[in-house]
């Protein structure tokens, strides 16, 4: 009697290894339909979580983040905002009520910290700059819990790492912020860095994320082109149809002066676009890739076509940008087009574009280069 209850305890809990494994397993699965824009396929996975368990709060979590996805393709278009608010809440409801019955409970902890986390970048977005700072609190106080109960949690350290780095960053660029960040936790640049790479080697669910953590930062604001390079062509290698890992890449090489590999990013990225691949053909991908396609060909002498591709991406911009809040690549689309016309001996032509970017909004000094060059092309 006792073997044969030793043995049923040892079945039960090989059974339950087994499917806790699978459900890992099938996490994983989800995920890499995530980033392969897969969304239908991986809310499927998701979804199942859902009907499994309706008071399990891991599939509510993984299908708002499927929706974030959604938003962070295309950061302009609103398109799925209230889809994706939406799922935040239903996420924020289950995790409560799982932890209204046991407040120690670290997974619970975990997603309520990361779902209120992501909701505070999509307010900074959208400057709903309190509702962030907010969030962005709130969010780090659950991860740095769930990570206190539960220290095996690498994925916990990818929401610490860009907690870090971001603080650290926004302290040193803008000083003035320091009286609203006063009573959060100071950041470490370096520790955040160090702790995204952890998670990037050592995450259960947030690798990927983390990869593409780092390509962006280093990308966007440590300017350290070939380190974000190398992050870029890995995440390109793992999923090729993700717009926004070619739109690192291609960022890369340019950021390099490696014109030619941008023209090869950008013009595969067109060659999508035109062939009405899924997440690409659409008018923010078209202004983008045709923006970096114009800067790529006027780096490597092809002036008529850079031409043309800089009117393609100031059409484009015609049609989504709002006046006063033009994009960059509408901004610098235009000063592009006045420089390639003076290059020409156009300079009339030329002036009419540089006046035009002085009368738009000021992007990284855009106005003070226009009025240096128009002033050139008067002379």
């Amino acid at each position: 009697m006792k073997i044969y209850l030793k043995l049923l305890i040892f079945t039960a809990f090989i059974s339950a290894f087994a499917f806790s494994q699978s459900k890992d397993e099938q996490i994983i699965k989800g995920i890499d339909h995530v980033y392969k824009l897969e969304f239908d396929s991986a809310n499927t996975i998701f979804q199942g979580f859902v009907n499994a368990d309706r008071k399990d709060p891991t599939g509510y979590f993984f299908l708002a983040m499927s929706e974030w996805w959604k938003i962070y393709i295309n950061k302009d278009d609103r398109t799925y905002d209230d889809s994706y608010l939406s799922k935040v809440d239903a996420c924020i409801k289950v995790c409560e009520e799982r932890l209204d019955e046991n407040e120690n409970n670290d997974w619970a902890t975990f997603l309520l910290g990361g779902v209120i986390g992501y909701r505070g970048f999509l307010n900074v977005m959208r400057d709903n700059w309190l509702k962030a700072i907010d969030d962005g609190k709130q969010g780090l106080n659950l991860i740095q819990k769930a990570y206190e109960l539960n220290p095996s949690n690498k994925d916990a350290v990818l929401g610490l790492g860009i907690y870090n780095y971001a603080v650290d960053y926004v302290v040193e660029r803008y000083p003035f912020l320091k009286a609203v960040l006063f009573f959060f936790p100071k950041g470490n640049k370096e520790l955040g860095l160090s702790q995204l790479r952890d998670c990037a080697a050592n995450g259960r669910f947030s690798k990927t994320e983390a990869n593409v953590t780092l390509a962006y930062i280093h990308l966007s604001y440590e300017k350290n082109y070939l380190e974000a390079q190398r992050y870029a062509a890995n995440l390109v290698a793992l999923y090729p149809d993700n717009p926004v890992f070619e739109r690192f890449l291609g960022k890369c090489y340019v950021g390099m002066n490696n014109f030619q590999g941008g023209l090869n990013v950008y013009n595969g990225m067109l060659a999508k676009a035109d062939s009405n691949k899924a997440w690409y053909n659409n008018n923010y991908i078209r202004r983008e890739v045709n923006y970096y396609l114009g800067v790529c060909l006027s780096r490597t002498g092809n002036i008529d076509e850079a031409l043309k591709k800089y009117e393609a991406a100031i059409e484009i911009c015609k049609t989504i940008d709002k006046q006063g809040e033009e994009s960059a690549f509408y901004v610098f689309s235009v000063l592009g087009t006045g420089m390639i016309y003076e290059q020409k001996g156009n300079k009339p032509e030329a002036v009419k574009y540089y006046d035009m970017v002085l009368n738009m909004r000021d992007i990284e000094n855009s106005k003070e280069t226009a009025q240096r060059f128009k002033d050139n092309a008067l002379k």
